[in-house]
């Protein structure tokens, strides 16, 4: 597990080995850190948990599903970097990135992503693939302003690999 504790917000990634019963795991992961402070959970929680659970339980699914038809290794990376008010999760994995587009896959993931929240995208470099989506208050940091860890699969790993990000623009006769 990697933590980065930064003034007013946390960023912590954990790795999962890819099998099925690990993406219940992953799903409490991200909700314990989002709950991870007092004042957070003195308010009921953050107003952004359950939607993010719900969100990367579908992305872990679709992941799954593709590395086992592409026979690609299963494993990933969950990395959550919350504020009270805003949250950026990010499943980042070494196998192919056949998933990840809206058009390319019949799965859920993906696509609910993509009609729940109003930023995200994919990284992608040599080492692999991540896809992230935010959630919550519109100020929110922007992917080139912040200083998280990298998003993408072998975080913690040095590579000079280059990550390509492509934010996905939101079609706007979409609701």
């Amino acid at each position: 597990m990697t933590i980065l504790n930064l003034p007013g917000r946390i960023a912590i990634s954990r790795p999962y080995s890819g099998e099925p019963s690990e993406a219940g795991k992953a799903r409490r992961f991200v909700a314990a850190v989002l709950d991870s402070t007092e004042e957070i959970r003195s308010h009921g929680g953050h107003p952004c948990r359950d939607d993010a659970v719900q969100l990367i339980g579908e992305l872990i699914a679709e992941s799954l599903r593709h590395a086992h038809a592409c026979a690609s290794r299963p494993d990933y990376t969950v990395t959550v970097r919350a504020t009270g008010r805003w949250t950026r999760v990010a499943l980042s994995t070494q196998a192919c990135g056949c998933w990840t587009a809206p058009e390319l896959t019949p799965g859920r993931g993906v696509h609910l992503v993509d009609l729940f929240t109003a930023r995200w995208g994919v990284s992608t470099s040599r080492g692999g693939v991540s896809v992230w989506f935010e959630l919550g208050h519109k100020n929110a940091p922007t992917a080139a302003t912040s200083d998280s860890p990298p998003d993408r699969a072998g975080a913690g790993r040095v590579s000079a690999d280059p990550v390509r990000t492509e934010p996905v623009a939101r079609d706007p006769h979409r609701r």
